[in-house]
């Protein structure tokens, strides 16, 4: 089993461009959000764990989650490879990722840090905006519906996302500085680091990172 692991800002585009390639390349796309509905709608151990803390409004512990990727591991084919897309958030998460892909007879064989500039950041996420009704996504750049302010899908209002305020935004952006960044030079002292230009339209950042984890 390979395990490859994107990294990159908020707004970097690291989420679309892992579903894209996946989707190519019949890797599986291994988001923590996704990860976490599917533990909870599944009743696993640790999503029944999970649930207890989400349900009081708590976040969701390393250890949990750990659980939850062992799990993972434990079912997925050991030909299978996987893309993981916001874990690890940290150094301490990055080694545990090691730990439960040693144990599972797999590796981490790569660590593809998608690079954007904060100016471009700052405008990608100030641009999004999100249907309310039915989830579709759009930018008033990149990807604008056909009626200003109004889905294609189900014609409801969009919105803008309380995590793409202007403030919101600008604090993302610090503690990813904070807190997760050092994963990029983690994985770079380990010689896992490979970084990818995202300053593209979705298909060319796409592309590259096809090129990369081939």
């Amino acid at each position: 089993m390979r395990i490859i692991v994107f990294l990159g800002a908020p707004g970097a585009g690291k989420g679309t461009a892992a579903a894209a390639v996946a989707k190519k390349t019949g890797a599986r796309h291994v988001s923590t959000g996704a990860m976490l509905r599917d533990a909870l709608a599944r009743e696993t151990p640790a999503g029944l764990e999970a649930k207890s803390y989400m349900e009081s409004g708590g976040l969701v512990p390393d250890e949990v989650l750990c659980k939850m990727i062992a799990e993972l591991l434990a079912e997925t084919p050991k030909d299978a490879t996987l893309f993981f897309d916001g874990f690890p958030r940290n150094e301490a998460q990055a080694a545990a990722l090691d730990k439960l892909a040693a144990e599972a007879g797999a590796t981490v064989d790569l660590a593809l840090c998608i690079d954007v500039a904060k100016d471009a950041l700052l405008a990608r996420l100030g641009g999004r905006r999100v249907c309310p009704k039915c989830g579709a996504g759009y930018h008033v750049v990149s990807l604008p519906p056909k009626k200003e302010g109004v889905c294609d899908a189900c014609g409801a209002e969009l919105i803008t996302r309380l995590d793409d305020q202007p403030a919101t935004i600008a604090h993302r952006l610090e503690v990813y500085e904070q807190v997760t960044a050092p994963v990029v030079g983690w994985y770079e002292r380990a010689g896992k680091l490979r970084r990818v230009d995202g300053s593209g339209s979705a298909d060319e950042v796409a592309a590259l990172v096809e090129a990369a984890v081939r």
